[in-house]
């Protein structure tokens, strides 16, 4: 069978964590274990329940939902309901909400902690028009004032934990202020996205402002940012002191960095790159998943994306795209990754698999998500 590599050197594969990081005890959220302290970020039309349930298989210590509209839950809730599909192999789980007003986040916090959900969490992090147009995601963190009445209401609301995920800030970096005022509303933990909202997904993260947010408060800070594999999130852990990692498009298309970020924490050596039958059943199972979950229309549509995201860059993509409209059920899908593997066996190229995505996907795609 033809050797193949992946986009990122292998030299992270003879990375350990220094024993002080492999010794310690597991990361606890307001009373949710989380370990080991790696956490699947909420990514819009991506951390649906196939995509979670596969991150929990390979290691994930815990898992976020899509961001879900509070208001659309309050107003709608049977309707929406669909929206808070959580299974029972996916725990620990956290729900992420997003909305402007402190009493319909709330009252939106009360559903999800009815459907069984072990956190829920406050997107102040997402920088697309349509959301902070609204006053919603990063445009929150204009107003420290308003988080901290708004993560009071939603403790006072609800027995789970409460937690946020922001951006370093708006424009400057006021990241320690809303940190302060998230401790202060009784917020369990903060994650961090070493970004603003102006710099969107571009540049290198900000590790200075995630090591000064976690000198500044108390509760657990989480780390955010081009987490990819183990020498990034060794990285971020020692020149940051954060309490975990959060890993968003390192695992799109590559969910194994959970495996080997599990491996690591524990002390265990770090499994190789996963080879082709393993990225044949694990394909396999993102679509049984789908099946199971949308049935044929939807799966037929959305995992489109994903197998692409699998095999980004190789051979394989094209002959993916080629064979889209024959896309009609599950039998016709299994044979277009079968087709798309043997394109990668037989190529003369040096066939060489991705670590997750460098960019960030479809904005328009992931913004008309956020209605």
């Amino acid at each position: 069978m033809k050797d193949m590599t992946t986009s990122a050197s292998i030299t992270h594969m003879t990375l350990t964590l220094p024993e002080e990081l492999r010794t310690r005890e597991p990361l606890e959220i307001g009373g949710v274990v989380c370990d080991p302290p790696v956490i699947l970020a909420p990514m819009a039309a991506v951390t649906n329940p196939p995509f979670r349930l596969i991150c929990r298989e390979m290691g994930a210590g815990m898992v976020v939902t899509e961001m879900v509209s509070a208001r659309s839950l309050v107003n709608e809730p049977v309707k929406q309901r669909w929206r808070l599909d959580i299974r029972e192999d996916e725990h620990p789980v956290c729900v992420q909400l997003f909305g402007g007003d402190p009493d319909e986040m709330a009252r939106a916090a009360a559903l999800v902690e009815d459907v069984g959900a072990d956190m829920v969490d406050i997107n102040m992090g997402c920088p697309m028009k349509k959301v902070v147009q609204s006053g919603y995601g990063a445009a929150l963190l204009k107003d420290p004032g308003k988080v901290e009445r708004m993560v009071k209401a939603m403790t006072d609301a609800v027995d789970i934990p409460v937690t946020v995920k922001m951006r370093a800030g708006w424009e400057d970096t006021n990241a320690c202020d809303v940190a302060r005022a998230v401790e202060n509303g009784g917020g369990a933990a903060v994650t961090i996205h070493g970004r603003t909202r102006q710099d969107m997904f571009e540049g290198l993260p900000d590790l200075d402002i995630i090591a000064t947010l976690k000198e500044t408060v108390a509760i657990p800070v989480i780390g955010n940012g081009d987490v990819r594999d183990v020498q990034s999130a060794r990285e971020m852990l020692m020149k940051t002191s954060c309490d975990a990692v959060m890993v968003a498009r390192g695992c799109m298309g590559y969910p194994w960095i959970f495996r080997e970020l599990a491996a690591a924490f524990s002390g265990r050596p770090i499994p190789g790159e996963p080879d082709i039958e393993e990225r044949r059943r694990v394909m396999f199972l993102h679509l049984d998943l789908y099946m199971e979950t949308y049935g044929l229309r939807k799966t037929m549509l959305e995992i489109r994306k994903h197998l692409l995201w699998y095999f980004k860059g190789t051979p394989g993509e094209r002959e993916l795209k080629r064979r889209f409209s024959s896309f009609v059920d599950v039998s016709s899908v299994r044979g277009a990754i079968e087709a798309a593997i043997e394109a990668c066996l037989c190529t003369d190229e040096v066939v060489t698999f991705p670590r997750g995505l460098k960019k960030h996907p479809n904005r328009r795609q992931a913004e008309k998500k956020c209605a």
